[in-house]
């Protein structure tokens, strides 16, 4: 994958999803932006360039060799892309991960929580866990309840992901949240409206910094689209695209090095899945590869094999899948815990116009907002068990890298990378954990809890 810096020209919009009215509301735009708005920005600058920005709806891709739904263009649709992360001063930040707490002892002093088996004599009778888990999350010693940073530098993400506790620097000023007053416009007289002010909340990156993302190239083992004219992303490198709303603009530059996701050797057949962008998966918080009983339904996959899977899967329309004839074996590991964030709403903005009579039903898109799914928050944590080490490394290898979002992960949702975890043994008086350089992490009061 090829890497690119975007360079924001002024200050940056990106809203949430609740919903924003002259006189009446305030815009919470100065939040990070989430891929999809980075990958519609990618595309609709690369179909600009190449004159085939879309008018209206044509007919979806071919299903079972039927188009299905409605499109504006299938050109680009390689386009895969991952970040867009925080970059200052040579350092790429990645979200911070939800089970990472403060010691209450060491300010700074940041440890992981870890799953704690709900059997012990620490958890007696019943607990509301939900299916399938089998451990809560549990804290070895007292720690701070606020989080004192939200964004955790490269190296300081693999000792996390590694199992080691670490010292934090302090954190870098990324941006600044610039409020700005605005007016609503009539649109019979194209005047001011009366008394209907609002205020929108503007992201302003500080000197320095970046956002950093990733794309890859277009597949070779099959022909470019014809309206492509041959484009990449890396045609758009010293140009301007406009880039979250208000029509704000990002200068698009070739990065002077590539990013660098976060990997670590995993051992053993603990494996955690921390995420760097949000998810939104089939049943809510858990991913739809995994059953109720908690096993992973990933496979181990042959690329040559599955692409002509694909291709009988698309053109056939009497095809129809059946587990038994699957070749591809099946990684047997299973969901045990987890650590999330709260939901965070996913939406977004269609503007070709409606094809058709749309108050028939006809499930034609057009011009309007896009649906509000709630995601899985970035930073969120999953905790797998493996059969063998060996399931363990096939787990880490479908995941670490990988977008495993149940939807929008061609958009660059879902990303997450791997690391090992332990099993807290909340039955045992713990010996106090020591950082890479020794040094002692402890309660106020100097001694080892479960708190």
């Amino acid at each position: 994958m090829e890497s690119f810096d975007l360079i924001p020209i002024d200050t940056l919009f990106f809203r949430d999803a609740r919903p924003l009215a002259a006189g009446s509301a305030y815009g919470r735009g100065a939040r990070w932006p989430l891929p999809p708005a980075l990958h519609s920005a990618l595309r609709t600058a690369l179909l600009s360039k190449a004159g085939t920005l879309p008018a209206a709806y044509r007919p979806g891709a071919l299903r079972r060799g039927v188009p299905r739904g409605r499109m504006g263009s299938d050109a680009f649709q390689w386009l895969h892309m991952h970040g867009p992360f925080p970059v200052l001063r040579k350092k790429t930040y990645f979200p911070r991960p939800a089970d990472l707490v403060v010691d209450q002892g060491k300010a700074g002093f940041l440890f992981p929580v870890r799953p704690i088996n709900r059997e012990n004599d620490l958890l007696p009778g019943e607990n509301n866990l939900p299916r399938p888990l089998l451990y809560a999350c549990a804290r070895a010693k007292a720690a701070k309840e606020e989080h004192p940073v939200q964004w955790i530098e490269h190296a300081s993400f693999e000792k996390y992901l590694a199992d080691k506790p670490f010292d934090l620097p302090g954190e870098e000023e990324l941006w600044d949240s610039e409020k700005r007053i605005g007016v609503s416009i009539d649109p019979g007289t194209q005047t001011a409206a009366e008394g209907q002010l609002y205020v929108a909340e503007h992201l302003r990156l500080r000197d320095g910094a970046r956002l950093r993302f990733a794309v890859n190239a277009p597949p070779a083992h099959k022909e470019r689209h014809p309206e492509e004219d041959g484009l990449l992303v890396n045609d758009l490198a010293e140009s301007t695209i406009c880039f979250g709303g208000e029509g704000r603009f990002v200068c698009v530059r070739k990065a002077p090095s590539p990013l660098q996701l976060p990997r670590i050797d995993l051992a053993g057949q603990r494996v955690k899945w921390v995420l760097l962008t949000p998810a939104v998966f089939l049943y809510g918080w858990r991913p739809g590869w995994v059953d109720e009983a908690g096993r992973v339904r990933l496979r181990v996959i042959d690329k040559e094999v599955r692409r002509e899977f694909r291709r009988r899967r698309r053109s056939d329309p009497a095809w129809q899948y059946n587990e038994d004839e699957e070749t591809a074996p099946r990684i047997s590991a299973r969901l045990v815990a987890a650590c999330l964030g709260k939901p965070e709403p996913v939406s977004g903005w269609a503007l070709l116009p409606r094809i058709g009579n749309g108050s028939e039903g006809d499930g034609t898109p057009g011009a309007g907002s896009k649906p509000t799914m709630l995601a899985v928050p970035a930073g969120s944590v999953y905790y797998f068990e493996a059969e063998n080490e060996r399931e363990a490394q096939n787990l880490a290898e479908a995941l670490h890298g990988r977008c495993r979002s149940d939807f929008l992960g061609e958009k660059g949702l879902g990303l997450g990378v791997c690391g090992s975890w332990q099993l807290l043994e909340a039955s045992k008086r713990h010996e106090p954990e020591s950082d890479v350089d020794g040094r002692q992490g402890r309660s106020a009061s100097g001694e080892e809890r479960i708190s």
